[in-house]
């Protein structure tokens, strides 16, 4: 019996106690995973699932509707952060692990007639997530199975954030300071800007903000669409200028974005606000994530409902701890 072979409270321990480092992510024994493979792999070990049937069905791309393989579906997507019992499929990040073949048209229409088609009567969280699951490894695409961007808990933007604090000597006020959504522009927050950015592999030198990992990691942004072009708009102008390292990372990371990074807890309006780059954010308002109905991965023999917390992953409030 599944639920009687692993406790499903201990997968997600080790996979949230580590911190990603560089500009790439570091896939080790003990840390994050990143790939697809990966992740399918840790969680078959996890559950304790034989080996031989990981190599007859789950790497030959079949996940039935037993058991045992929703939860394995569902616990995929925890670690590679796709999936949350609470606010369900987080599209924007499933879709780098498919890619559609380029003569398929309406691969969109069918992904999104699938997920609509998914009874909110279905509260089961292994049982949900799996459905969703298969609504993209079924219509979207081939899988790719190269490592992909994993989005940011707020556990480890808070590691990252103090490791950054450490590494320039900054006053623990600086962070308080920072967490309240103040971010003067000054030597020591443009340094701490940028070494957040690189120890999430949002930025780089080289290339400077990493737009589409950041819209990944914002999650409930605007239009993908009208993200990318007021983003590179702004990454843009600020590149006409001779900036040092650090200046080029505030300019760029925190003042193209920072419009975007608002409280998701309630019903919002953007007004526009200008920065140093000409950069203006329109003015949007968003609802609040829909809330599913969930039961616990666990079963127990009164299987009661309860609801997971809520964890809504925005760039500053999750790079910076704002209002955390």
């Amino acid at each position: 019996m599944y639920s009687k072979r692993i406790n499903v409270g201990l997968v997600g321990l080790v996979w949230l106690a580590c911190v990603m480092l560089g500009v790439e992510a570091i896939s080790t024994s003990n840390c994050t995973v990143t790939s697809f493979d990966e992740a399918l792999q840790e969680c078959a070990t996890q559950f304790g699932i034989p080996q031989e049937r990981l190599e007859k069905e789950y790497k030959l791309l079949l996940y039935p509707a037993d058991r045992d393989s929703m939860c394995l579906v569902r616990c995929i997507g925890v670690l590679l952060r796709f999936w949350n019992d609470t606010t369900g499929l987080r599209e924007s990040t499933i879709r780098q692990y498919y890619q559609p073949a380029p003569e398929d048209h309406c691969y969109q229409n069918r992904t999104q007639m699938c997920l609509d088609a998914l009874e909110p009567t279905v509260t089961d969280v292994c049982e949900r997530a799996h459905r969703s699951f298969l609504c993209y490894h079924q219509q979207y695409g081939y899988l790719k199975r190269e490592d992909r961007y994993i989005p940011k808990t707020a556990l480890e933007m808070k590691q990252i954030q103090q490791d950054c604090l450490d590494v320039f000597g900054l006053s623990p006020r600086r962070l308080d300071q920072y967490q309240e959504g103040h971010f003067p522009d000054d030597p020591e927050t443009q340094c701490f800007v940028r070494c957040v950015g690189l120890r999430t592999g949002l930025y780089s030198d080289r290339d400077g903000p990493n737009v589409e990992r950041l819209y990944i990691q914002c999650d409930s942004c605007a239009d993908e669409a009208v993200f990318r072009e007021r983003a590179n708009e702004c990454i843009a102008a600020q590149r006409r200028h001779k900036l040092s390292k650090c200046t080029a990372a505030y300019r760029t990371l925190y003042q193209c974005f920072r419009d975007d990074q608002l409280d998701l807890y309630a019903s919002i309006t953007t007004a526009a606000v200008p920065t140093a780059g000409g950069y203006k954010s329109t003015t949007t308002t968003k609802k609040p994530p829909k809330v599913i109905p969930a039961l616990s991965a666990r079963e127990t023999e009164e299987r009661q409902y309860h609801l997971v917390p809520s964890q809504f992953e925005i760039i500053l409030k999750s790079l910076y701890n704002r209002n955390y």
